[in-house]
């Protein structure tokens, strides 16, 4: 049920078009209420509690009738200054559940928000930014799920810049604006990197604004699933889409070129990584969301891009990707990465040949057993299995004894998954070592 949390939270910036439809500066009621009112909608997010009238100033009928579960009323004009607001059981105009004044300012729209469970529902109020930016789209986050924990909203991956921070139950954030475009996001937990989930590339639409609501419960017991929905303010405010999580693939990037300086990766034009990323090292495997995904890697502090390449994900794979030969000719090489489990008491290992100027060559033990035959540069190997151990691995030319590297103590360890690679030019050939698990 977790997973579901961070998945759904993280759809909270997933706006599809279609959330759009018939909304637009031409719709009434766009910006704001008339001279001498304010607008008001109620969005009901107490999950447990039945569909509710709104009273307002004890008058009836209820100017607000049978608002279900999830569901906004949309915005209604109502006399500015001191009004007060009674939330019944729909069809009763007692007890009220709750019962606020609030002083409403001419020109100024308002969301109620009926939250938590009924026991201890109460209302949280905000002042709504309808007015549309002709050049952006305007999100906010609510969170109104009373058992789910605090979160980061960022772009693309775990590093990236952060479009909410802290959000925790009953927050309302500010409105961020984000120009439109294609983009995806990743939740992590608040003040951490790691990403707990990305999601696929979305379109959000200039002009357009946005509340994003998370609501419901983390209780499996219950049956009042954790769900995001998202409302546009401008237009009627009764508009929404209920979001679904998408599937996900881990990605790894290997600095493979000798002899190219530290770099920075770019998913979707983002940077991933604090930090430049140095030959021959590599990142963790990255979360990214399924689908046609942008990948570059430029020299680190700069615009200046050596690798572009679009990677096509699939729901659940991993892949790595190598960028590979000399600075003049640099490359990406995309590998798909089995990762299924060994077979007890063994390991998995892959070698990819990755010496530029380097010929072809096997990988041996040192009594000349072949475990990797004939790899010349590019050349990979599936994921093999081989018995957990500590050998002493030797590179030879392909076909002979003559031994151009010894690489002593390696540890197999009982399902573990390596990637063995062959790395720099000839004059300094090493072999690197990757646990891909």
């Amino acid at each position: 049920m977790r997973s579901n949390l961070w998945k759904l939270m993280s759809m909270a910036l997933v706006v599809p078009l279609l959330v759009l439809a018939g909304c637009s500066d031409d719709d009434d009621d766009v910006i704001g209420p008339t001279a001498g009112n304010a607008s008001v909608r109620v969005i009901h997010t107490s999950y447990d509690a039945p569909a509710v009238d709104v009273l307002v100033d004890n008058a009836t009928p209820a100017a607000i009738d049978s608002l279900p579960y999830g569901g906004s009323s949309g915005y209604a004009e109502i006399t500015s200054g001191s009004r007060n607001f009674k939330v019944v059981a729909n069809g009763t105009t007692t007890p009220a559940v709750i019962d606020t004044t609030v002083g409403l300012t001419e020109g100024t729209s308002y969301t109620v928000f009926a939250m938590d469970e009924l026991s201890m529902i109460g209302p949280v109020i905000t002042a709504d930014d309808r007015a549309p930016d002709a050049a952006n789209a305007k999100i906010r986050f609510v969170h109104a799920s009373p058992d789910a924990p605090a979160v980061d909203i960022k772009l693309n991956t775990g590093s990236g810049p952060a479009v909410f921070t802290n959000a925790s139950f009953k927050d309302i954030t500010a409105y961020q604006t984000v120009a439109g475009g294609s983009y995806s996001f990743a939740v992590t937990a608040t003040g951490a990197t790691d990403e707990v989930v990305v999601f696929d590339p979305v379109t959000v639409a200039n002009g357009s604004v946005y509340t994003v609501v998370a609501h419901g419960t983390l209780d499996a017991g219950d049956a009042y699933p954790f769900a995001v929905r998202v409302f546009v303010d401008n237009g009627a405010g009764d508009q929404f889409v209920d979001l679904t999580a998408a599937g996900t693939s881990e990605v790894m990037v290997v600095h493979a070129s000798p002899d190219a300086p530290g770099v920075d990766l770019l998913i979707d034009d983002v940077v991933t990584n604090s930090a430049a990323l140095s030959f021959p090292n590599n990142t963790p495997y990255l979360t990214l969301a399924d689908g046609s995904r942008n990948v570059k890697v430029n020299a680190s502090g700069t615009s200046t891009t050596v690798i572009d390449a679009d990677l096509s994900l699939v729901d659940g794979n991993a892949y790595t990707v190598f960028a590979i030969d000399s600075l003049a000719s640099i490359e990406p090489l995309l590998l798909t990465d089995d990762l299924t489990a060994p077979a007890s008491g063994n390991a998995h290992v892959r070698f990819v040949h990755l010496s530029p100027d380097a010929p072809a060559v096997d990988i041996t033990l040192t009594d000349g057993t072949v475990i990797f035959g004939d790899y010349s540069f590019r050349q990979s190997s599936n994921f093999t299995p081989l018995a957990a151990q500590t050998v002493t691995l030797e590179v030879r030319l392909q076909g002979t004894s003559t031994v151009v590297l010894t690489v002593p103590n390696v540890t197999l360890q009982d399902g573990k998954i390596y990637t063995v690679w062959a790395s720099g030019f000839v004059a300094n050939l090493a072999a690197q070592i990757i646990e891909n698990n």
